[in-house]
């Protein structure tokens, strides 16, 4: 499995606070990895949302407003570069903004994407979703999510959600990248729904081997497991518990039965979570994950 080793980071850039929050932690771990950042900004294309009532229109986006956009990147590239340190490549798109990020994202091979949510809620969430989490789950690198509560950067306490999905121990090596770089303390939370003592010593063993790994690793950690609940719920409530300032989860991480009533887990803790969230794609293969003692 590749190791996860930041060395170019994306951030889409809507001038927002949430976006604005974005580059900072971009350009912070930036700086620690040594990598260059690739700042985008996309000019939705508006007659696209039109297109069914009036598909002759198409509005595009004044030269003008085009020249404006560039000119706050640079300045804001000049500004980063005299905070940290930093190089950044700026870059202006059109069209949807979550297939946009995707696509420079593969072009560019980048390897991290960082970008600022406001989070969604009911209808929107279940049925649309924020253009956070569509590129969440059609990235093919890990997406780091932030809020407008995500102001201290770096991260000290990381809680790594674990589940009985098959590929839910393939961001432990990444949990692990960050814990070295940031001298942070892993909080590995297990997730079971069985009520079945044989299944339960099943997935404890499970969490014995993570635990083991980090041992062996010199990563400081704790363990709990908490059985039943949502999830997703369980899992941004305990970050708040131990004073997290970051999630790691899995894109295809189980959803249990009130879950599904309400999005799956991933969609759930980026949507809801308050502290960063770090999702990473699984990496599908013949065999299943093993830690690579």
């Amino acid at each position: 499995m590749k190791t996860f080793n930041p060395r170019k980071i994306l951030i889409p850039v809507d001038f927002s606070e949430t976006s604005m929050i974005a580059i900072e932690h971009a350009a912070f771990m930036a700086q620690l990895f040594k990598a260059e950042l690739v700042l985008l900004h996309v000019v939705e294309k508006h007659w696209e949302k039109f297109s069914v009532v009036a598909p002759e229109m198409r509005v595009e986006a004044p030269s003008d407003l085009i020249n404006s956009i560039e000119k706050r990147l640079e300045e804001t590239a000049g500004d980063i570069r005299e905070k940290y340190g930093v190089t950044s490549v700026c870059m202006t798109s059109d069209g949807a903004i979550y297939s946009e990020v995707i696509s420079v994202a593969k072009e560019h091979n980048v390897d991290l994407i960082v970008m600022g949510t406001h989070g969604t809620s009911g209808i929107v969430e279940f049925f649309i979703g924020s253009n956070a989490y569509k590129v969440v789950t059609e990235s093919t690198c890990p997406v780091l999510t932030v809020r407008a509560y995500s102001n201290k950067l770096g991260f000290k306490n990381i809680v790594l959600p674990v589940d009985d999905s098959i590929h839910s121990r393939q961001k432990v090596n990444h949990a692990i990248v960050l814990a070295k770089q940031f001298a942070a303390k892993i909080h590995i939370l297990g997730l079971s729904d069985s009520e079945d003592e044989g299944e339960i010593k099943h997935f404890e063993k499970k969490i014995d081997g993570i635990a083991d790994y980090l041992t062996k690793c010199n990563i400081q950690f704790s363990r709990k497991t908490i059985n039943g609940g949502n999830q997703a719920k369980v899992s941004y409530d305990y970050a708040k518990t131990v004073n997290a300032d970051l999630i790691v989860i899995m894109t295809d991480q189980d959803e249990n039965i009130t879950g599904r009533l309400l999005g799956t887990y991933a969609q759930q803790v980026v949507n809801h979570s308050k502290i960063p969230v770090l999702s990473i794609q699984p990496v599908i293969a013949n065999i299943p994950f093993v830690l690579p003692y």
